[in-house]
């Protein structure tokens, strides 16, 4: 009996012992998973995986109405009835398995997050040695949108494609590894621009250029949906 007990307060013992640690990680991380608006897997092109929690402070939620005159209005932003958040938020890391969670450098102040168009979503890799990407997007006109492009290289957000020089009318399709491309329209001239790029996740580098179709409404047609 005194050895059977001895052997139970042993276990316990190591229960105890191995759980503290990680309670006291959990303890000091800058955010709980509960608290991610939006939380995604992304891996990076070594397919490792980390969780990606976009998480606010001072965050008000809203649906969007035609008869509201704030920043739940409908408009360029929203459509009636779009689920609405605002606030001022921070992306987090976490790697698989791990307990710590790591605040990133990137902070989007007074961003309107649109859960219903899924403004922050992801486009998952297609292809061995391509990285998931991560997107935030802003609404730049009808039916346009700018965002930013961010991926997991060495534990850490990476940003490859910056809002203020990346406009489009459709979201990104993979054309192949590291390949995407996407399209404006110019209502003025009723005309499709089309840009493909090749990221390098590597060096951190990204290169564009512009093709032109001759059938364009059939490109159009044929595009794509690789984002979710």
């Amino acid at each position: 009996m005194k050895k059977w007990f001895i052997a139970l307060c042993t276990v316990i013992s190591l229960v105890v012992f191995l759980t503290i640690p990680t309670q006291n990680a959990e303890a000091k991380n800058p955010i709980t998973p509960k608290q991610s608006r939006v939380t995604y897997t992304l891996k990076d092109a070594n397919g490792v995986a980390y969780k990606v929690y976009f998480a606010g402070v001072g965050e008000k939620k809203a649906t969007a109405t035609a008869d509201r005159d704030d920043w739940a209005a409908v408009g360029m932003e929203a459509d009636e009835g779009d689920q609405l958040y605002k606030g001022n938020y921070t992306l987090y890391t976490q790697k698989i398995k791990t307990s710590h969670i790591k605040k990133s450098k990137y902070y989007f102040k007074d961003y309107l997050l649109n859960a219903t168009r899924k403004t922050v979503h992801m486009f998952p890799s297609k292809y061995k040695g391509q990285p998931d990407i991560l997107a935030v997007a802003y609404s730049a006109g009808d039916k346009v949108e700018v965002a930013d492009w961010f991926y997991m290289k060495n534990g850490a957000l990476t940003k490859i494609m910056h809002g203020d020089t990346f406009m489009y009318s459709k979201r990104a399709q993979i054309l192949s590894k590291n390949k995407f491309q996407t399209v404006l329209y110019d209502p003025v001239i009723k005309r499709w621009d089309f840009m493909t790029f090749t990221i390098d996740p590597v060096k951190e580098i990204e290169k564009r250029n512009f093709p032109q179709y001759k059938n364009p409404s059939a490109v159009i047609k044929n595009w794509k949906k690789h984002w979710q």
